[in-house]
């Protein structure tokens, strides 16, 4: 599987950092950036765009980024939060807000960037007089993390072959042609700022870069920016190698250049250069050859895990990438290629951008151009960073998801005298984004004061465990997280007053609906509130996973942390209840059933229940109703909203209108409540939607970020299988586009690992294997059949027309249809 192109992507003819897309905030370029492709190992990220004689591979380092680690904790907050809890239960939102504003905010208000580490530049020694070329492709391998770039010039063929290994930590840059001596080069390390190129006094063949990026101290205006250094390493067996002291480093008559490259910060290492020359040295100590074969295992034991094929039609070759994609945008063409292309992407993006010991995806993975990119290229813990791990264990990736929880381990740690300080609560906190320096206060202003980031954050070390059934990571790593979360809830939430809606139940207080707002019935329009109602569905989640952990980690003769399950047990009991809107039969999306001043809202916040969590689902028929009720009335938006809406106090902007989306992060959670909701060919639509708004040439999403592009692989997988329940459902919301074709080596709640075939829209067979034994229970469509080493065995039937039967640790079943 492929991206592949027969153009290059957009350079001008003189690059310069003056250019507007790296010096005005928020420029979105159409082309470059979203032409080229990218590789990546975890640490090292690198875009290669593909260029004839002038070749760019920008560059990125994942913990290269501005500021520094400090406490920016708000000490007055723990004293006004009671006033503000005051204020905002008489319904006095505004002065509420105007406090919160005075005494809440993290000290300094925002966050530094994640910045790019700088770009390799490659140009012929002479610039050639006949630039002419023919024959030219490029193409990124999916299934080998391979970036090829081959054409000919002047009767000669050249090749570039770009790979980021994880095993060496460097990226490797191969040149080749089929004439003697025909390689002739100039090769250039670069940085809009902060950092000098220089030759390496140890190593004739060696350029590096040094910086330092500028960011005093607040307090004492000392230097504390992070450190950092690139090295290149040239190779060749025929040329000449050359390094000029200014680091610019020239090729002659070399018939293959290769080309060893790495990059260190002192947010790891003491000495970034010496980390740097010792891993070159350690690389081209090897064989190419070797240390290709050692990339291609490494990465090849998580990528090939599962294998898709979505139609009998699909033709790789048929067309270049972007005019694939643009069938879709100009015709709404249907390309199930484009969904299994898109699927692999996102884990392969996955792959190369989170590995064990390095820091987890954020915004944009790891790959950004900018000294100031868009939203600080930062995590969002409320939806963004969520969904860029949305895939990783049903679509087999369940290793990718490892820097998430050390990120998490380290919130924990940071979080806990936020919690103490801000909220005199016990237990940690963070809010709606973080870095690498691990914030943990609000940021950005009042929408900032959102303190549900570690409840939603929560969800994935438990769903790690339902996927694997590891007791001991449970024990160790998710139950500890998850306690230290639900321990904050636990002491934030607060009582509604006497004489309220609700009175004596337990809601946040303050609280968000994120970037939502509402009206009272004075008219006046606000987001600050109480008691939003997603807001209680992350507490119920997180303190029913609790709950289920606490059972999981029992015994009858040695309960687990009993205390706890007292506490979990009392507060649940008083959460505030899910309410069904008598206005709109929908889910409530506030304490109060007040009206939206923007119908269309892009965000859908109150349906958490739906999902990722499963609160709501066919087992509760009124809410499955009305959440299906609640995503229709959203997507139909308000047709008048120009002249309606355009007198709010809140900006409508990226509204939706008449049932459509816009690609990005909302076409995904709009495609996965779909499918909780069990409507493929809604699901579907939005997913096509994602295709024909969502997605740059290179599937980047349109503002850089690559949620949308890492979701859509759990929009794809959950079309298949189903396991969020406990229950393996196969082919849930199967589209019809997709009539017939296979999957291999998705993964389900309970250890099992799943592969099935389907023809004509219909299932065929399942090939289920058992990791942990655990009890199998199954929905299928049609009447099935299941054997074990060519033996049907016993099943029995639920009164949920599910399949039930017992498994053995190990073994494979196969389930035919009959």
């Amino acid at each position: 599987m492929r991206l592949w192109f027969n153009q290059p992507a957009f350079q001008p003819k003189v690059f310069t950092y003056k250019d507007k897309v790296f010096t005005t905030p928020y420029y979105f370029e159409d082309k470059g950036w979203f032409e080229a492709l990218p590789v990546g190992n975890g640490r090292l990220g690198g875009m290669v765009f593909g260029g004839v004689f002038n070749e760019r591979i920008q560059l990125n380092e994942s913990s290269l980024w501005d500021g520094y680690r400090r406490s920016a904790t708000n000490h007055q907050s723990g004293k006004a939060l009671s006033e503000v809890q005051r204020l905002m239960f008489e319904g006095k939102n505004d002065a509420a807000e105007k406090l919160a504003a005075k005494t809440m905010m993290g000290e300094p208000l925002n966050i530094k960037p994640y910045q790019s580490l700088g770009d390799l530049f490659i140009a012929p020694l002479t610039a050639p007089s006949d630039t002419v070329y023919e024959g030219y492709r490029r193409w990124l391998s999916l299934d080998s993390a391979v970036a090829v770039t081959q054409f000919r010039h002047g009767g000669i063929s050249y090749r570039r072959e770009v790979f980021a290994s994880h095993p060496a930590n460097v990226i490797v840059v191969k040149f080749s042609c089929d004439k003697p001596n025909g390689l002739n080069l100039r090769v250039k390390l670069m940085r809009e700022r902060d950092a000098t190129s220089a030759a390496v006094p140890t190593d004739p063949h060696c350029l590096a870069m040094i910086g330092r990026i500028n960011c005093l101290d607040d307090s004492t205006k000392q230097p504390v920016g992070m450190r950092f250094a690139a090295y290149v390493k040239a190779v060749s067996k025929s040329g000449k190698i050359a390094v000029a002291s200014n680091g610019e480093m020239t090729v002659q008559n070399a018939n293959e250049l290769i080309l060893y490259l790495t990059a260190s910060t002192n947010y790891y290492e003491k000495s970034p250069a010496q980390t740097c020359l010792q891993t070159i040295q350690k690389a081209v100590s090897k064989p190419l050859t070797a240390l290709f074969k050692e990339h291609l295992a490494d990465y090849q034991a998580l990528y090939n895990r599962v294998k898709i094929n979505l139609s009998t039609q699909s033709n790789p070759d048929e067309l270049p990438h972007e005019k694939r994609l643009e069938r879709v945008v100009k015709n709404n063409f249907e390309d199930p290629y484009l969904s299994e292309l898109l699927f692999q992407y996102g884990r392969y993006l996955l792959i190369a951008s989170s590995r064990k010991g390095f820091l987890p995806a954020n915004l944009q993975g790891i790959w950004n151009q900018s000294m100031n990119p868009p939203w600080s290229s930062d995590y969002h813990a409320n939806i963004n960073l969520q969904m860029n791990y949305m895939a990783a264990e049903a679509a087999n990736l369940p290793e990718c998801t490892l820097p998430l929880f050390a990120l998490m381990d380290s919130l924990a740690v940071h979080g806990k005298p936020t919690a103490q300080i801000m909220y005199n609560a016990r237990g940690w906190v963070v809010h709606h984004l973080t870095d690498i320096f691990w914030r943990t206060s609000p940021v950005d202003g009042v929408v900032g004061v959102w303190p549900m980031g570690g409840g939603w954050l929560a969800h994935h070390p438990f769903e790690h465990y339902l996927f694997s059934g590891n007791k001991t990571f449970l024990r160790q790593k998710a139950y500890p997280l998850m306690k230290g979360a639900a321990r904050f809830y636990l002491d934030f939430l607060t009582p509604i007053p006497a004489g309220k809606h609700l009175a004596g139940k337990l809601v946040t207080n303050p609280s968000h609906s994120p970037e939502n707002a509402f009206e009272k019935p004075d008219g006046s329009q606000t987001q600050f509130t109480y008691g939003a109602t997603m807001d209680t569905q992350i507490c119920h989640e997180l303190f029913t996973n609790c709950l289920q952990a606490i059972a999981d980690l029992s015994s009858p003769e040695r309960p687990f942390d009993p205390a706890f399950e007292k506490e979990l047990r009392t507060a649940l009991a008083q959460l505030a209840p899910l309410q069904i809107s008598p206005r709109t039969g929908g889910i409530q999306e506030w304490i109060e059933d007040y009206r939206e001043p923007e119908i269309g809202h892009r965000h859908i916040s109150h349906l958490y229940g739906l999902f990722p969590s499963n609160q709501i689902n066919a087992q509760t028929p009124d809410l499955y109703v009305a959440a299906r009720k609640t995503l229709e009335r959203r997507l139909m938006g308000n047709p008048n909203a120009k002249t309606e809406e355009a007198k709010n106090r809140y900006l409508s902007y990226g509204s939706y209108l008449n049932g459509e989306s816009f690609g990005g992060w909302q076409s995904v959670w709009i495609a996965m409540m779909w499918l909780r909701l069990g409507d493929a060919e809604q699901a579907y639509k939005h997913h096509q939607y994602q295709l024909k708004y969502g997605m740059k040439s290179n599937f980047f999403g349109p503002a850089y970020q690559l949620d949308g592009t890492f979701g859509s692989s759990n929009v794809v997988t959950e079309m298949l299988l189903q396991s969020s329940t406990g229950t393996l459902n196969l082919l849930p919301a199967l589209p019809k586009i997709w009539a017939t074709g296979s999957v291999v080596g998705l993964r389900a709640v309970g250890g099992f690992e799943v592969s099935i075939k389907w023809q004509d829209t219909a299932f065929s067979e399942a090939r289920i294997v058992s990791n942990n034994g655990a009890l199998c229970k199954l929905l299928v469509k049609v009447p099935v059949k299941v054997f074990e080493n060519g033996k049907e065995i016993k099943s029995t039937q639920s009164v949920a027309n599910e399949l039930v039967f017992a498994t053995k640790k190990g073994s494979v079943y196969v389930v035919s249809r009959q």
